[in-house]
């Protein structure tokens, strides 16, 4: 009796046996996925495209003490305006413990479980990372309407076929694509539906992956150099964190000089009058609550210990656009009780809203931020503790940050 499993075997051989004489000089050209790139360099920190989505590159090029972290446009900044940046202080140094980057801006819970479920199943250490935004939260459930403009083919392919995942948490995953407009087809080609849908699959797979491929020398080419230290392979511990907190401070007020929030010069002559948040709340989001859900759902089929980083805002800043401290909190105390149901770790780090140089901008971690984000991380895989650490092993943070620019008001 001929069942589907078998139609599906059948034609998915056969398809790749054809696909073997369409190699060709591609083969030759681009460097494959799965092989080791330049020895010399670090990967772990490259961000975006399509380092993010080159699953085979990634697993055969992190750092042994490589953990995911899940985030967006935090990743973005570089050490020349944040030397405090993970890359600096982790892959710079040998401290056992690296920051494996994973995603790109606008990536939100649903796109983060995808891309959870494609790499936790295959993971060789067992903690991870979630970095939490706020403005994920804002009406229509922030940017998830871009939803299907940001969907990643491999990602999901590797997502459903990550054995250790439900078929009810593939299902839910699937049905939120469909409903944000990703293509049904789409969709039945990366699950295979039918024998149809699997050579579908395998030809979008090669397509999808000769585009990788296409852009990874240049990828690798631009990736930082290991430093002599890094290279030496000499333990270097634990960082120092009072050191790097003082040079937070030198850091920042060296490129903050036009204002009085701790914001890095540039970007406050450019977008000072840029206020996005006004007239924002977080009482109409409730898809983006249950995709965040959902996120935890997959991580814990993968069997990892999940840490949540709960961003913070702006203090002055959500102020002054009207976004008050009781909205703020209540915000926090949601995201507390979704990292507390799943039976996750978090790192709040909602009492330095005001703060000065924990953000660079209005939005994202600066100088001191950074710093208080990697201590927590660098304890949470050690399982050490950390006042900002809260939830499952934690019990209560008791983090508590400065309060230097509480009462600073905004210009109009």
């Amino acid at each position: 009796m001929i069942t589907r499993r078998t139609l599906l075997k059948t034609t998915a051989g056969s398809l790749a046996a054809l696909g073997a004489g369409l190699v060709g000089t591609d083969e030759l050209l681009f460097p494959k996925l799965e092989n080791k790139a330049d020895g010399s360099r670090i990967y772990d920190y490259v961000y975006g495209m399509p380092k993010s989505e080159a699953v085979e590159f990634v697993f055969a090029n992190m750092s042994e003490q490589g953990r995911f972290c899940f985030g967006t446009s935090e990743f973005y900044f570089s050490e020349d305006l944040i030397p405090e940046i993970a890359q600096a202080v982790f892959g710079e140094n040998n401290c056992g413990l690296d920051m494996t980057l994973i995603g790109e801006p606008f990536d939100q819970s649903l796109w983060q479980a995808i891309a959870a479920g494609a790499y936790c199943g295959r993971a060789q250490n067992h903690e991870c990372v979630l970095f939490v935004s706020p403005q994920w939260f804002f009406k229509g459930s922030g940017s998830r309407n871009i939803f299907s403009g940001k969907f990643n083919y491999e990602l999901y392919r590797s997502f459903c076929q990550n054995t250790m995942l439900s078929d009810e948490t593939k299902d839910k995953v699937r049905e939120r694509c469909l409903a944000l407009g990703v293509p049904s087809e789409t969709l039945a080609a990366a699950n295979q539906d039918t024998p149809t849908d699997a050579l579908n699959d395998l030809q979008r797979h090669k397509q999808e992956t000769l585009r990788i491929r296409s852009e990874l020398e240049k990828m690798i080419e631009g990736s930082p150099k290991k430093s002599l230290t890094r290279v030496s392979g000499v333990d270097t511990g634990e960082p120092d964190w009072a050191a790097w907190l003082e040079k937070a401070d030198e850091d920042g007020a060296h490129r903050c000089t036009n204002n009085d929030l701790g914001i890095y010069d540039a970007y406050w002559e450019k977008n000072s009058k840029y206020q996005t948040e006004r007239g924002q709340n977080f009482d109409e989001a409730e898809d983006e609550w249950s995709d965040l859900a959902l996120f935890f759902d997959v991580v814990r089929e993968c069997g990892m210990s999940t840490l949540m980083v709960m961003l913070p805002m702006h203090g002055p800043w959500y102020d002054h656009v009207g976004i008050d401290e009781d909205q703020r909190d209540a915000w926090y105390a949601r995201a507390r009780q979704v990292a507390d149901n799943a039976g996750a770790t978090y790192a709040d780090f909602s009492p330095c809203e005001y703060e000065r140089y924990f953000f660079c901008d209005t939005v994202h971690p600066g100088w001191r931020g950074w710093v208080h984000i990697e201590r927590a991380v660098y304890h949470f895989v050690n399982g050490q503790d950390d006042e900002f650490l809260g939830g499952w092993g934690y019990g209560s943070a008791d983090g508590e940050g400065t309060d230097d620019m509480r009462g600073i008001e905004v210009e109009a």
